[in-house]
């Protein structure tokens, strides 16, 4: 007794559905290996110097950004601030904006890690301790008082991430492939009355 043989649309039907559960379960390992970053609460200190932000973004730094680092590659992180003004009748005003940029560095000859802000720098003697610097932000400036209008309801937005651009060209190639190396956060939106 022959046995009939699948007709070519059901062979290629069959082969598509292969193929699109294989591309699920690969973007679902992707997204399992994603880097977690926790937030913690804004915290807004209102003073008549301005409007000041200490914010907290804490997460491990996956091995394969770690070996990068160790080889002398230079990792920077960002952090914005803005201050909104909401409107009912249009979309947000941005009233203020601030960005802070922080460079870890590792020192092979030296053994250390080191953390650039602006113009200063400081060295540390284990990843732990640099991170913890890069992961906090204290006492950042979003506002200058005389953009706040007293008694006025604001918003303070704030993200952070890693700023994968900054990278050399050879590893921005292959930045797609890895999903651990997306390590960005947003903060819950800070409601606020500006009382200095």
């Amino acid at each position: 007794m022959k046995t009939a043989r699948p007709s070519p649309d059901l062979q290629r039907r069959k082969l598509l559905r292969a193929g699109l559960a294989l591309a699920v379960g690969v973007s679902a390992v992707q997204r399992a290996h994603a880097t977690t970053v926790d937030t913690e609460p804004l915290m807004l200190t209102m003073s008549p110097e301005g409007l000041f932000v200490t914010t907290a973004a804490v997460f491990a730094l996956p091995r394969s950004l770690e070996d990068v680092l160790n080889r002398g590659i230079a990792l920077y992180f960002e952090t914005v601030a803005t201050v909104v003004r909401p409107r009912w009748y249009w979309f947000n005003e941005e009233v203020a904006q601030t960005r802070r940029e922080v460079r870890l560095a590792y020192q092979p000859l030296l053994q250390r890690y080191r953390v650039s802000v602006g113009g200063l720098q400081q060295n540390y003697d284990n990843l732990d301790e640099a991170l913890g610097v890069v992961q906090r932000t204290r006492h950042l400036r979003v506002a200058e008082a005389a953009q706040l209008v007293p008694g006025q309801s604001y918003q303070l937005d704030a993200r952070f991430r890693l700023d994968l651009s900054q990278l050399p060209r050879p590893f921005q190639i292959n930045i797609s492939s890895q999903s651990d190396w997306k390590i960005e956060a947003t903060f819950p939106p800070q409601a606020f009355v500006w009382t200095p």
